[in-house]
Order: C-alpha cells, then structure tokens, then sequence
C-alpha cells in the first residue's frame, strides 16, 4: 500500500462519558498512534480518564469544554489548534465536533464520522463523511450528499486476550452457564427482553454489563419474575474481553442499533451469538452460519435460539468459526486501518 507521506491527522470528538462510539474512538486514536506515517493530535471534551488514557499512550490531546454549539470559545479554540498545527486531515466524530470546525479554511480537508442516523444538518462543514454501516452510507446519500463523498469504514474491536473471570467472583455456580448482555442500560438496548427470557432458561445465569437510565426498571422485572438470584448487574468495564472469554453466549436484544459493535467482538472472542433481526445486525448476522437471529421483540424466538445453540453442538461450533472468519477477514483492526490510510491518502491530494 502506498505510504500515507507524514500527513497530519486532528482527530476531534465531543463525546458522553462512555458509549460504543466513544470506546471506539480510543481504540482507533491509539491504532492511528502506531502508525509511523501518521502525525496525530487530538481534541477531547473535557474527561480526565480519556485524557489520562491518551496521555499515558503518549498522544498529544488537548481538552475543551464543548458544552453546545454555541460554545464559541471551543469554536475559537479548535480553530487555533487547525492554525497552529497545520493537519491535512481534521477528522470529526459525531454531530458536535463536526459542527464546531470552521466554514472557511485552506490546505486541509474535513471528514465527519457517522454512526448512527444523525441530521445532515450538523456536518454541512464537512467535506467528506464515513458512515460505519453500507446503510448509514446510503441515509447520507438519500439525504442529498454526493455519493463520491460518502465512504463505508466498519470498526474494528479489540483483540482477544486470553483472560478469563472466576464465576465466583459474581456468584455464578460453576455448572451454570452464561448468557451475556453487554451496553447503555437504556430503551434501545432491548435488555429488558433479556431479561424476561431468563424465565424460561433455568439453566443459564444473565451477566448484563453496563450503566444507565433504565437499571432501576431491569431490577424491577428481575424481582417480578424472581430472577434476582440469577441475574448479575456488572458496572461498565473499559475492556470487557474476560468476560466475552467467559460468558458462553451473547445476545443482543437491541430495538436500535446501527452497527452492533458488540457482534463483532463475540466473533473476535470465539462465542456464539444471538440477535434480533434488526438494522446492523439483521446485515451482520447471516442466520445459522455466523449466528442466529430472532425477530425483535419475541422472546419466545430468542428462548428457542438459546436452546438451540444449547442443544446442537456443531452449529455452535459452525456459527464461533464463521463469525471469527468474518472478524478476520472484515474487521480486524489491521483491515480497517488500511481502509482509513487509504481514504486519507486519496482526500489529501
């Protein structure tokens, strides 16, 4: 592959405190870090564990406050750091970095980053976009953009480590199996389905990892159906992969979900995995070969999957061996850091 020359890369993003896109975005700055034709800085909302973590992978970042889009100070900020520091490429993440960097500028191009589906309107300063899902690409495009603008770059995951979790440590008898639920604890993430389905799986115990706005209603339903002995709430971890390591299946029961990054690192891990056929998923799951799909909302689909992938031992090894080649082979971290050097390469000249 042709060599990305020493360009300059701003990498920029507003950002919650943790989030799919979030994680990803630390993965990805930390891979670009590595890449010795690559000069990165970074821009961040204020949060001293994502500016320690960048510091101690020695990148350079730089905090603001992003606290809206009419936040002019950090509007006048990025673009000194863009005067100062002279990129090639000012990469955007999501709706508010990508609206904050200026209208007019010279001898840089602006790419905003989407994934999800969000209003056009906020990257209007962008010059290119990359939607992470052929879908989110083809929203873009409906929405007027020009078709040579818009680029699909999947994530990547982390990579496997052989770490595993002591089924003790979250009062999980040794003969019982775990079904993994992993995200926001919020309406999209479907978690309460999840959790319904338990009472009809006597022999599985639930790992749901993660925090949020709905944890109050999730311990509600596990006391309704008497399911608070089977039912483990783990805080958010920044790398989940004992638990992935750990777990025997993992389900994603999402209502919404664009991408389903979460698929992509059951395949990395080598478990099997259950989702409902919606949006990412519905496109990453190819039903019985790399997993199996239940239609959303019924949990009696998603019980008979668990079941099935209990009861059948060569599909479960058929769907761990077919989703672990579809992580090699589409998105490894190698794959798509080649994929962005190359866009950088083709927008910069």
């Amino acid at each position: 592959m042709e060599r990305a020359h020493n360009l300059k890369i701003l990498n920029i993003i507003s950002g919650a405190k943790i989030g799919g896109a979030e994680k990803f975005f630390e993965r990805f700055s930390v891979s670009l870090q590595k890449q010795t034709d690559l000069n990165q800085k970074l821009i961040i909302k204020k949060n001293k564990k994502r500016y320690d973590f960048f510091r101690d992978n020695k990148i350079t970042v730089k905090e603001l406050s992003f606290r809206s889009k009419f936040d002019f100070h950090t509007r006048k900020n990025i673009k000194r750091v863009i005067e100062d520091f002279k990129p090639n490429i000012v990469l955007t993440w999501m709706n508010r970095a990508s609206d904050m960097i200026p209208v007019e500028r010279k001898n840089y191009k602006s790419i905003g980053r989407l994934g999800g589906y969000y209003k056009i309107k906020n990257y209007l300063n962008c010059d290119y976009l990359i939607a992470n899902t052929k879908e989110i690409k083809s929203y873009i495009i409906a929405q007027g953009w020009d078709p040579d603008k818009v680029f699909y770059i999947p994530n990547f995951v982390e990579k496997k480590s052989k770490s595993t979790i002591k089924k003790y440590k979250f009062a999980t008898p040794e003969n019982k199996k775990i079904i993994m639920g992993l995200g926001r604890f919020h309406e999209n993430k479907g978690f309460d389905l999840l959790i319904k389905s338990l009472k009809s799986l006597p022999d599985y115990y639930l790992w749901l990892l993660g925090n949020g706005e709905m944890i109050k209603k999730y311990k509600y339903f596990a006391e309704l159906y008497n399911l608070k002995s089977r039912i483990r709430f783990i805080d958010w971890v920044d790398n989940p992969s004992a638990f992935y390591n750990t777990a025997d299946i993992l389900v994603c029961p999402s209502r919404v979900e664009p991408l389903g990054n979460i698929i992509i690192e059951a395949w990395a891990h080598k478990i099997p995995v259950i989702a409902s056929d919606i949006m990412g998923p519905k496109k990453l799951i190819k039903n019985e070969i790399n997993g199996l799909k239940f239609q959303s909302e019924n949990i009696d689909e998603l019980v008979f999957c668990v079941n099935k992938i209990s009861n059948e031992k060569n599909l479960e090894k058929k769907l761990v061996a077919n989703g672990y080649k579809d992580y090699i082979s589409k998105y490894s971290e190698e794959i798509i850091m080649k994929k962005f050097k190359s866009l950088f390469l083709k927008v910069s000249k």
